[in-house]
């Protein structure tokens, strides 16, 4: 019998590689700080964006697998259909909220362009920083239609995510 190989999106490897450096970053810091008495002042700063870029990433990751945080035990009462009649609906809000934060989100890149802000001791145009906001949410809009495509031919049901708890 051959057995399934597990998944591995790439937004689950940029997530991974993301909270490692992330988490290697503080180390660093924290030794330094509490061990020797001293900081590296630019690594806050680092430590700040790679911070934020995780965020998103991991949000990315629970998209693809649509196992992101939902209220959805009362649909459990609806028959299928309806249920994914109303998912669809609910993502369909998502994704038009996601919509106002890309164009915020790519006004505002854009404006950091323009007028760079950079970061007191990296010298970091803060774009950077918050280039993923826009990207992030694209691609969360691209997930949350695939979801609903795959929701639709039985791929996946908002069931899936409780089965595993």
């Amino acid at each position: 019998m051959e057995q399934d190989k597990p998944r591995r999106p790439v937004e689950g490897i940029f997530a991974a590689a993301l909270l490692a450096g992330l988490l290697a970053a503080m180390t660093v810091q924290v030794v330094l700080r509490s061990g020797l008495g001293m900081t590296i002042s630019w690594l806050e700063e680092v430590i700040r964006i790679i911070f934020v870029w995780a965020v998103y990433a991991c949000v990315l990751v629970a998209a693809v697998d649509d196992k992101h945080i939902r209220v959805a035990q009362h649909l459990l009462l609806l028959p299928v259909r309806a249920r994914k009649i109303v998912l669809g609906i609910a993502d369909m809000g998502w994704i038009a909220f996601n919509t106002i934060m890309i164009y915020g989100a790519t006004i505002y890149s854009l404006s950091l362009i323009e007028f760079p802000y950079r970061m007191p001791t990296t010298g970091i145009n803060l774009v950077w920083a918050f280039s993923i906001i826009p990207i992030a949410f694209t691609l969360l809009s691209i997930r949350i239609l695939v979801n609903i495509r795959r929701r639709w031919t039985g791929e996946i049901d908002m069931t899936d995510a409780q089965k595993e708890m």
